[in-house]
């Protein structure tokens, strides 16, 4: 079993808690904003308790702590992702769309027509849409892994940073609530595909209730940040991780989810996130490895 140190996590008791008691207060000062504001604070501290019980469970049965803490921070995370649509875009309701179309024009001189117009094929639609689904399974496979490995330091700490990241990129969709392109710009024709892309963006999309989730491209943020988390704790996972993290990046773009600006942005926040995580949680690769006692 994991000893004390390995087992001090703060998403179920910490995180969690506070994100979801910050937007049933925002909510609480936005009086008239919010069109279903008591459902939307009801649902908040709904899921705050249940976080701060899951947090209870864990630590009165230890043994169940590598399974409680990973599933129940990532079914609240998702939970929580769900319910923004209750509060976005009331709390700024002014989207963002052409500010951010602007600056793709204007920083960067990118259209999707410029850049992917040439390259579109059915192969290329139907693997990128893989990919980019492929976001909500690999973090979990990469968590079984450390479980199997009983590496409890990397697997809570990972757990801990990842649900952290996560919760930084939806303070930006509150704050820039932005729709995809594929549902605002006009596109002269569809992507190519030999069946796949469109099945599994129809089940993305009736799944996903948050629509105006784009700044900054959470996909690109977290699929890098992972993609370090890997180098520095399995290099031999990072094979498989690090071109992950490209073709996401390039899957955002190409599937028409996400601006320049937003996987730009996604970039620049995973590697501020680096930064900062390190600064509070020392550094993750200095993390002791199995059997050895921490120093």
């Amino acid at each position: 079993m994991a000893s004390a140190e390995d087992r001090r996590t703060i998403s179920l008791g910490i995180a969690l808690p506070a994100f979801c008691g910050m937007v049933a207060l925002l909510v609480l000062l936005l009086p008239g904003e919010v069109p279903e504001a008591g459902r939307a604070v009801a649902v908040f501290a709904g899921l705050g308790a249940v976080s701060l019980l899951a947090e209870a469970l864990q630590r009165r049965l230890p043994r169940l702590r590598p399974l409680v803490v990973p599933l129940a921070a990532g079914g609240l995370l998702f939970a929580i992702y769900s319910a923004l649509s209750l509060v976005i875009p009331w709390v700024l309701p002014e989207d963002r769309e052409w500010t951010i179309l602007g600056l793709d024009r204007r920083l960067f001189g990118y259209t999707w027509e410029g850049v992917w117009q040439g390259l579109a094929s059915p192969l290329l639609s139907d693997l990128l849409q893989a990919v980019y689904t492929s976001f909500y399974l690999f973090p979990f496979l990469l968590g079984l892994r450390w479980a199997r490995r009983r590496d409890w330091p990397t697997l809570f700490q990972g757990v801990d940073r990842v649900i952290v990241g996560f919760l930084i990129s939806y303070c930006g969709y509150l704050l820039v609530p932005t729709r995809s392109p594929y549902a605002f710009v006009h596109y002269a024709t569809a992507l190519p595909s030999h069946g796949l892309q469109p099945f599994l963006h129809e089940r993305l999309i009736s799944t996903s209730w948050t629509k105006r989730d784009c700044f900054p491209s959470g996909h690109v943020m977290m699929s890098s940040y992972i993609a370090w988390l890997c180098w520095c704790r399995d290099r031999a996972w990072f094979r498989l991780f690090g071109p992950w993290a490209l073709l996401t990046a390039a899957a955002t773009l190409y599937l028409r989810y996400h601006y320049l600006v937003d996987v730009v942005a996604g970039l620049l926040f995973s590697a501020v996130w680096i930064l900062a995580s390190e600064r509070l949680w020392g550094r993750f690769r200095d993390l002791p490895r199995p059997g050895e006692a921490p120093a």
